[in-house]
C-alpha cells in the first residue's frame, strides 16, 4: 500500500472510531494527428512539462449551470471523432454563443472528451506550469467571465475570456481574451496520457498583473475590491475578507447586544456545530436537507436536552454522522470549546456526506468532492499542501492532513508556519474561513 492510501486508510480508521467520540476526544471537425501518449506518474508531473498547439476548432469551451452555491462551472469539451457531434451552436454568429450540450445526449465515449476540472485543464505562462491556481466562472453584469485566482487564497481574478452575455439555457461558449491560447500538455514531445488542456499565454503571471514592464498585457479584470466589513470589530484581521462572506452566507454572525464578532474568542462544539450545519445547507442537495429534522422531542445525547437551542442542529448533525457522543457517557459536551482538530473532523465528514450525496444525484450538476473507491476517504485537490510538524501521533492527524490537500480547508496556525496547533481552541475568525473554504471551493477539482 503507497503512503498515500495508508494516509486515506487511516483517515477512514479514525472516521469508522468517531474521531469526535473517541477514547478522551470528541468531536467542428479537422482534428491534429494524434501523438503518442505518455503515462502521468507522480515521477512525471517533478519534471518539466512542455505544450504543443491544437486544433482549436476541435474544441469548445464552455459554462455549464451549476448550483446555488456554484452557478456556473467550467468544461472543455474535445471532439474525437466527426460523428456524432459531441455539441452543435443554437445561433450561430449570435451572442452570446448558444451550445446545444448534446454530449448529455448519448454515450459520448471514445467520441467527446470532457475536461471537467483542474485534472483536466490547467494554466502556462511563459512557458511555465502555473500551480496552485482557481479557476471561476463568474457572473459580472449580465456577463460570464472566465477568471482564475494565482493562489488558492489570492483575492486577485484575472480573466482569460468571456462569454458576452448568458445563453437562456445557461449553456454558453466563452471566447478566450486576445492573447490566450489552448494548447495540451506534453511530456518529451508526447501528449501526456490524460490529454490536459492549457489556457497558455506568452506573458508572465506578473505582466498580466501590470507589476512588470514588458509588452503588452491582455484585458485584465481588476482585483475584486473586497466588500464593506460585516463588523467593525475586524478590520485588520487576516480573516476578514472571509468573515464578512461568511456574514453574508448567514453561517455565522456577530453578537446583536453590541454588533461585534469578537474574531478572536473561542466557540463552543455546539457553536461549531451550528456553523457546520448552516455551511451544509450550501453544500448538499434537498434530497439530503429535506430529511433532517426541523424540530426535537427527545435529548440528541445524554447532555443536550430537546429544548436547548442549539437541539436541532445537534440532532441534524448526529444523524449525518458528523458528530457522535463520547465514547463510555455518550455526552455531546455542548458548552466545552471545540479544538481545532475537532473542527476539522465535523468538516471532513461533511465532506464525505457531500460526496456520497452528490455521487448519486443525477440532477445535481454542482462539483462534489471525489472519493477514493478503496478507502472512500476524500481525494486531495490541492498541490503541495502544509506538512505541519505537530501532529504526528495525534488521533486527528490523518484527518488533518486530508483537510489540507482538501481545498485548503487546513492550515498553519495563523496562516504562518508549520503548526497546526490541533488541540487549540478554533477561534471565531479561523472557523468562518473553514466555512467560506468549504462553500466556495470548486470540489470537483484536483486544483
Amino acid at each position: 500500500m503507497n503512503p498515500m492510501s495508508k494516509l486515506k486508510a487511516a483517515a477512514l480508521m479514525a472516521v469508522t472510531l468517531g474521531v469526535l467520540g473517541g477514547a478522551g476526544q470528541a468531536i467542428a471537425q479537422n482534428r491534429t494527428p494524434v501523438q503518442p501518449m505518455v503515462r502521468e506518474t507522480g515521477t512525471l508531473l517533478a519534471q518539466t512539462f512542455g505544450n504543443t498547439d491544437i486544433n482549436a476548432a476541435n474544441f469548445l469551451v464552455v459554462a455549464v449551470p451549476g448550483s446555488t452555491s456554484q452557478p456556473y462551472r467550467l468544461y472543455i469539451v474535445e471532439q474525437l471523432q466527426p460523428n456524432p457531434p459531441c455539441w452543435t451552436i443554437a445561433n450561430p454568429g449570435g451572442e452570446p454563443t448558444q451550445v446545444n450540450a448534446l454530449w448529455n445526449t448519448f454515450d459520448f465515449t471514445g467520441v467527446c472528451r470532457l475536461q471537467r476540472d483542474t485534472n483536466g485543464y490547467a494554466i502556462r505562462l511563459a512557458g511555465q506550469d502555473l500551480s496552485g491556481v482557481r479557476f471561476e466562472v463568474n457572473q459580472r453584469d449580465g456577463d460570464l467571465l472566465l477568471q482564475f485566482a494565482p493562489s488558492t487564497v489570492s483575492r486577485d481574478r484575472i480573466t482569460i475570456g468571456r462569454a458576452n452575455g448568458i445563453s437562456p439555457t445557461g449553456f454558453t461558449q466563452i471566447d478566450l481574451n486576445p492573447g490566450w491560447s489552448l494548447t495540451k500538455r506534453t511530456f518529451n514531445g508526447q501528449i501526456v496520457s490524460s490529454h490536459l488542456v492549457y489556457f497558455t499565454n506568452d506573458l508572465t503571471l506578473a505582466q498580466i498583473q501590470g507589476q512588470q514592464p514588458g509588452g503588452v498585457t491582455p484585458p485584465v479584470t481588476p482585483p475584486v475590491t473586497p466588500p464593506a466589513l460585516a463588523f467593525n470589530d475586524i478590520r485588520g484581521n487576516r480573516y476578514a475578507a472571509d468573515i464578512t462572506r461568511a456574514a453574508s452566507l448567514g453561517v455565522i454572525s456577530g453578537f446583536p447586544e453590541d454588533g461585534t464578532f469578537r474574531p478572536n474568542a473561542p466557540l463552543t462544539r455546539e457553536q461549531a456545530v451550528s456553523v457546520m450545519m448552516e455551511t451544509a445547507r450550501d453544500v448538499l442537495p434537498t434530497s439530503v436537507l429535506a430529511n433532517l429534522p426541523q424540530s426535537v422531542f427527545n435529548a440528541p445525547f445524554s447532555d443536550v436536552a430537546a429544548n436547548r437551542w442549539s437541539a436541532v442542529k445537534i440532532q441534524q448533525a448526529k444523524q449525518l454522522g458528523i458528530v457522535t457522543g463520547d465514547a463510555g457517557t455518550g455526552n455531546f459536551r455542548p458548552t466545552d470549546n471545540v479544538s481545532r482538530a475537532e473542527l476539522m473532523a465535523m468538516v471532513y465528514k461533511l465532506a464525505l456526506v457531500r460526496a456520497n450525496a452528490g455521487a448519486g444525484d443525477t440532477t445535481n450538476t454542482s462539483p462534489v468532492p471525489g472519493i477514493d473507491q478503496t478507502t472512500r476517504g476524500i481525494i486531495p485537490n490541492i498541490s503541495n499542501p502544509p506538512n505541519f510538524t505537530d501532529i504526528s501521533g495525534h488521533w486527528g492527524e490523518a484527518t488533518i492532513r486530508q483537510m489540507a490537500a482538501f481545498c485548503a480547508i487546513a492550515t498553519p496556525l495563523n496562516e504562518t508556519g508549520t503548526s497546526f496547533a490541533p488541540n487549540a481552541n478554533a477561534l471565531r475568525d479561523y472557523t468562518a474561513a473553514v466555512a467560506v473554504r468549504a462553500i466556495d471551493c470548486p470540489a470537483a477539482r484536483p486544483q
